[in-house]
């Protein structure tokens, strides 16, 4: 076996027991993460049960989920099956350019609700800035974002930072205290987050401010009512956040001393099952969706009945 492995270009890995399972919770979620979104995408875009600015938004948004959850399935699978071969795999030009596409997307993802929580901002604090708020003035910032989060994660993986990892079965930049963690770290996580809490707490105050001028209830109730969609982008970025802790504990445990050997597929799995959570939230948060699929079932059993009289008269 050692000689085929050696042939294969491969070497064999010792493996716990635990690997298999965390492999299938991570394609299970990811796959998971994947239906949903997609069938989400579906319905909001056939019943639009949102304004255009806010679909486009939306689907800006969700389009970034799917493709994190399928860059994650994809590792996922790669994890699996070496796990299955107990193999380090030496040809590794397909786990890079995984490791890229997952900064890549990560990326969209929060940058996505950044974009949201500020259209959202502007639509209170500014409303008479009508073209920040035109779909056309929103989708060439849509655009701009993807072209950026592309071009931020080209120097990673032509200085050749991103590596195979053979313990975790994974395409990473190793975690220590180094530029490129650094960087990845502040363009991905840092900026995007903290903008979302910044502008959250700016429109909250503003908000409150409110209260005490002179102003029509009906500009009191739309700058609310914007505030309530604010909150629910920044649940969904503090859900990232707070279930992707264990990789946050990880990066700043490696700045002083090396982090656990099985680091990478701990913090994975957590990432694999916050993604699945943010489009679970994503459905409780959408307006109306909870009554259009109602009605699908409803309609769908109900006209079964119908066709068993028919069939009785006839």
């Amino acid at each position: 076996m050692e000689v085929v492995n050696f042939m294969n270009d491969s070497t064999l890995m010792e493996t716990e027991s635990w690997f298999l399972p965390f492999d299938i919770i991570g394609i299970i979620s990811t796959s998971l993460s994947i239906i949903l979104g997609l069938l989400y995408l579906f319905i909001v875009i056939k019943h639009k049960t949102y304004s255009p600015v806010q679909l486009l938004l939306v689907c800006n948004s969700s389009v970034a989920v799917i493709l994190f959850s399928c860059v994650l399935l994809n590792m996922a699978t790669f994890t699996l099956q070496h796990d299955l071969q107990h193999s380090s795999e030496k040809t590794i030009s397909l786990c890079v350019i995984l490791g890229f596409l997952s900064f890549v997307t990560d990326g969209l993802q929060n940058y996505s609700y950044l974009l949201t929580a500020m259209y959202q901002y502007i639509s209170v604090v500014y409303p008479n800035k009508i073209i920040w708020r035109t779909v056309k003035f929103q989708f060439y910032l849509v655009i701009v974002i993807w072209i950026v989060c592309i071009i931020d994660m080209v120097p990673v993986l032509l200085t050749g930072q991103i590596s195979y990892n053979s313990d975790n079965q994974v395409c990473q930049i190793p975690l220590r205290l180094s530029v490129s963690v650094i960087y990845v770290g502040a363009i991905i996580y840092m900026i995007p987050n903290f903008g979302i809490v910044a502008v959250y707490i700016k429109l909250t105050r503003y908000v409150h401010q409110m209260s005490f001028r002179t102003i029509s209830n009906n500009t009191i109730f739309h700058a609310r009512r914007e505030l309530r969609l604010l909150k629910r982008t920044f649940v969904l970025s503090n859900t990232l956040i707070v279930i992707g802790i264990p990789y946050m504990i990880f990066n700043y445990i490696s700045f002083f001393t090396p982090p656990p050997k099985y680091y990478f597929r701990i913090a994975y799995i957590c990432v694999d099952i916050s993604v699945l959570m943010v489009v679970i939230i994503g459905y409780c948060f959408t307006p109306n969706i909870g009554t259009i699929i109602r009605k699908k079932f409803t309609r769908s059993t109900s006209v079964e009945p119908m066709t068993i009289r028919y069939t009785a008269r006839t």
